[in-house]
């Protein structure tokens, strides 16, 4: 009597965890890949359930459990700000091995980074942004990086200086105004201006 007393507190408990899950006598956990999500805001959604996606994760498993041959459809209910995310096999009959197919491929958006010139009567500059680099002409009045992601951090620097000349950023934190850095909006952006002048 006492073993079936135990047995029967043991399945109710079991009943109420699956509940808490989501689970209604499925025991499959519903998996999606995500990669290159540098951006919050992304939301799944299968079933009813939405499922809120933080930067940076690799893996989400949705609460609710699936039973083999449930139908599942995961959808992007929410767009994250700054990037464009697709779903992958988000549609399909439950088994052990199609639960963990469904994949979300992510690509933040990206905008040009410019800024202005004075004063640059001779060639040799370069100007390098990570492992970018340009090198504006004589004349130019203008720089140009053409591809920064969506609210990233940004450092341009001095790599070379034009001949007989010293340029300098505008409001430059370094010493020696070789380089400044930014933070990189939701569109085109404008960065320091860099003033040259006579050594």
């Amino acid at each position: 009597m006492k073993n079936l007393y135990l047995r029967s507190m043991l399945a109710a408990a079991c009943a109420v965890t699956l509940a808490a899950c989501g689970g209604s006598g499925g025991n499959l956990y519903l998996q999606v890949r995500v990669d290159g999500l540098a951006k919050d805001g992304l939301i799944l959604l299968n079933d009813g359930e939405r499922l809120p996606v933080t930067a940076g994760l690799n893996n989400v498993v949705f609460t609710k459990l699936v039973k083999t041959d449930d139908r599942y459809d995961i959808t992007i209910a929410q767009q994250p700000k700054g990037a464009v995310c697709t779903m992958i096999n988000g549609a399909g009959k439950a088994s052990s091995y199609t639960v963990t197919t469904a994949r979300v491929s992510c690509q933040t958006n990206s905008y040009p980074l410019s800024g202005t010139i004075t004063g640059l009567s001779a060639d040799g500059l370069r100007l390098i942004m990570g492992p970018s680099g340009i090198s504006p002409l004589t004349g130019a009045t203008t720089y140009e990086f053409k591809s920064v992601d969506d609210g990233a951090a940004y450092g341009i620097s001095i790599l070379a200086q034009p001949t007989g000349l010293k340029c300098r950023f505008q409001g430059s934190k370094s010493a020696d105004g070789s380089d400044t850095v930014g933070t990189m909006g939701s569109a085109a952006t404008t960065a320091a201006t860099l003033d040259c002048t006579p050594q």
